[in-house]
């Protein structure tokens, strides 16, 4: 990756994380000591650049004497004028351009300022926009909008309903792709607006998030019936975020749901084969509606999970396979169930995502899981029989019945 990043603390935090990284690259507005640290340890020599290979390209430079010392006279750091090195087109060059920057606030559609809150300003508007089009226009760019959820030592949300007043739109919500805070990462690029609330909202402090929910209501970006459940029991694991490699050799990346994977979550049961759905329902569905489909996206994560297993690349956009649990009150076990993507059947994402979710009812204090299975759906049975638990089976109208005790 072609990396540029952004004023402020939180972006340049990012660099002190990278040091286990090899062959980056850098083109940037400014260059930094953080940078000119990963270009001594030799984690930045621009040897896999599209452009200027081999050089480190920035505008200027802001730091200390043995910044000044390293790039004095070093012919593989290269100072360009701002009208090319912000040049949106000549950073697009650049494949796998990452563009990382901050904001003051953004609204729940997207859009952020960088320069000014309400009519007051902070700064200038830089390069920031520049370099976030860049990077989207590149082959394999992304950008990425990193802020900390509050400000005035927490006394205020950075994610709003709306920009204040006279705020400039240093970024509309075409040119944000991802967004971080502390709690978490929404990707924008795509979606529609309730889709976006609801990310956002995901991404604001807990205290914050029920004034968020109800302000969208308000200005209709989510329908007034739109459930989320505040507080711990709704706050997103990302802790058990997990890459995994299967017993065929894909590599997947394994997530709990997010309220706001609903549209991936519709569009993965319509891809679903009819014979799918049948051993995974033990009914034929047509309609995927809202209710049903916020029954697997809205969760209390104290009482169910659900995992969802995509590509190991992102934008982790398609979905694999889905594994779940939920809790039966009272007996400390879990109702199980998963499904997988025709076309990635017999390649151990079912086994994979069954192990994970049994690690995570296990810590959960979960003491085994329940399944109803078809007679007829040989592989889930044999993926339950093959867990080396003791297994309990009956037959039951049909259908069998299994309680896996995890002792």
């Amino acid at each position: 990756d072609t990396l540029q990043i952004g004023y402020g603390l939180l972006p340049n935090s990012i660099l002190r994380h990278l040091e286990e990284k090899k062959d980056l690259g850098i083109h940037t507005e400014l260059l930094t000591p953080g940078i000119v640290r990963l270009l001594k340890k030799g984690v930045i020599n621009n040897s896999r650049k599209t452009i200027h290979q081999g050089k480190t390209i920035a505008t200027f430079c802001i730091g200390d004497k043995q910044t000044y010392d390293y790039i004095h006279d070093n012919l593989a750091i290269e100072f360009k004028p701002a009208d090319y090195t912000n040049n949106p087109i000549i950073i697009s060059q650049n494949q796998n351009m990452v563009a990382i920057n901050t904001a003051l606030e953004i609204d729940l559609t997207g859009q952020a300022t960088a320069e000014s809150l309400g009519k007051m300003f902070y700064s200038g508007i830089g390069g920031q926009a520049d370099f976030m089009r860049g990077a989207s226009l590149s082959k394999g760019g992304r950008n990425i909008l990193v802020l900390p959820s509050t400000a005035r030592e927490g006394r205020t949300s950075r994610i709003v309903p709306l920009l204040k007043e006279g705020a400039g739109v240093t970024l509309n919500r075409g040119d944000v792709q991802y967004v971080v805070t502390e709690y978490g990462i929404a990707y924008l690029h795509g979606k529609n607006i309730r889709d976006r609330a609801l990310a956002l909202v995901g991404l604001a402090h807990p205290k914050f998030r029920s004034y968020l929910l109800e302000e969208a209501k308000k200005l209709h970006y989510i329908p007034s019936r739109q459930k989320m459940i505040l507080g711990r029991e709704g706050e997103y694991p990302e802790g058990l975020e997990a890459y995994k490699t299967t017993d065929s050799g894909l590599s997947i990346f394994i997530r709990p749901v997010k309220i706001s994977d609903a549209p991936l979550v519709r569009q993965f049961f319509h891809q679903l084969s009819d014979q799918t759905i049948y051993r995974r329902f033990m009914a034929v569905r047509k309609g995927w509606t809202e209710e049903v489909i916020e029954k697997f996206v809205v969760l209390d994560y104290t009482k169910s999970m659900v995992l969802l297993a995509f590509p190991e690349e992102p934008p982790h956009e398609e979905i694999l396979g889905m594994a779940q649990y939920y809790i039966h009150p009272g007996t400390y076990t879990g109702e199980v169930a998963l499904v997988v993507k025709d076309a990635y059947h017999r390649k151990g994402i079912g086994r994979a995502l069954l192990s994970y979710l049994t690690y995570i009812a296990k810590q959960q204090g979960l003491l085994g899981f329940y399944a109803e299975v078809l007679t007829e759906n040989r592989p889930m049975l044999n993926l339950l029989e093959k867990t080396g638990f003791q297994i309990e089976k009956k037959v039951v109208s049909g259908n069998y019945e299994l309680r896996i005790w995890f002792q």
